[in-house]
């Protein structure tokens, strides 16, 4: 609002609620709720001279083929996405391949989920190796080996205390708890 204020550029004028602005006052006829759009705000006034209505309206294109460059770039990596999905279920669902010379050869199974370096091709998605994952693998086991073992002591010392607290109450003795 405030910058439509500014763009009306009135003196001592002062708007109420019901004050509108006609779709004339707006280079493509109407308003935009995109800030970015040169339709946010209304730039087509009598007071405005006539470079910089042509400057308003060069904007307006420079924002249009802004528009339509990023579409464009949506509909190519949504292209690309599908296309890449399409490769990796024929990859999956295929059990065989073709060998040079047209014979048909069953796959062996794949029951590793680890894929060898010098086996990476286009549809490799990872540029993590074989030695990168057992790595992170064995980092993994150390800290749920070591979570298992802070539970444990945890539900030990928890134990512990309950004991404590037990003896206390039936022998009326009082100790202190050592850290």
């Amino acid at each position: 609002r405030r910058l439509w204020l500014a763009a009306i550029n009135r003196k001592e004028w002062q708007p109420s609620k019901y004050t509108r602005i006609c779709s004339e006052h707006f280079l493509q006829g109407q308003k935009s709720d995109n800030p970015l759009s040169p339709n946010y705000v209304p730039s087509v006034f009598a007071h405005i001279k006539s470079p910089a209505k042509r400057r308003a309206l060069g904007s307006l294109k420079k924002y249009e083929a802004r528009q339509a460059m990023k579409k464009k770039k949506r509909e190519e990596s949504s292209r690309h996405e599908a296309a890449r999905s399409l490769l990796n279920l024929s990859a999956e669902v295929s059990g065989s391949v073709f060998v040079a010379d047209g014979e048909e050869t069953e796959k062996e199974p794949a029951n590793n989920d680890i894929i060898d370096n010098s086996k990476c091709d286009a549809m490799c998605q990872t540029e993590l190796t074989s030695e990168n994952i057992r790595s992170l693998q064995f980092e993994c086991q150390q800290l749920r080996d070591k979570t298992f073992a802070l539970q444990e002591k945890l539900n030990s010392d928890i134990l512990e205390q309950a004991s404590l607290k037990r003896l206390q109450d039936y022998t009326a003795i009082r100790c202190k708890a050592s850290p």
